[in-house]
């Protein structure tokens, strides 16, 4: 009896530690994400302002081309994510329109800083979306136990 108990004990302990860290993984995988659909959201953001106030210059129409171009891949990328995630498409019209106007009003009071903030990280994200995963995996895992 007493073997049957230990056997036993022996094969839940390993598919309980495994079970716990799954769930952990999967809180990460979530995080991650999470992060990663908002950056996009960010970048789209950050892309359509850049573009719109650029235009107002009437010059750099290279520059202009493709920062509509990164805002389209950020865009497509927001909204795939957040298919993903279980968002409706409504509700995310609403979320990027938001983040959109609050961007322009960033820009107006201080475009400098909004480009510094964003600029090189959306740089990134779309260039490289591993890394800017990557990063936030990172972060997941510190602080997700």
């Amino acid at each position: 009896m007493n073997r049957i108990f230990l056997i036993t004990l022996l094969l839940l302990i390993p598919s309980a530690l495994l079970s716990k860290e799954n769930v952990k993984e999967k809180k990460i995988a979530k995080y991650v994400m999470e992060n990663i659909q908002k950056d996009y959201l960010n970048c789209y953001s950050f892309y359509k302002v850049a573009a719109e106030s650029l235009k107002k210059t009437g010059k750099q129409k290279e520059i202009i081309l493709g920062l509509e171009k990164s805002a389209d891949i950020s865009l497509k990328y927001n909204y795939d994510l957040g298919e993903i995630m279980g968002l409706n498409p409504k509700v995310m019209a609403v979320m990027t329109k938001d983040k959109v106007n609050q961007f322009i009003k960033l820009a107006n009071e201080d475009f400098p800083s909004l480009a510094q903030k964003y600029g090189l990280m959306c740089k990134g994200l779309v260039e490289n979306p591993e890394q800017r995963t990557n990063y936030w995996e990172t972060k997941g895992t510190k602080i997700i136990k």
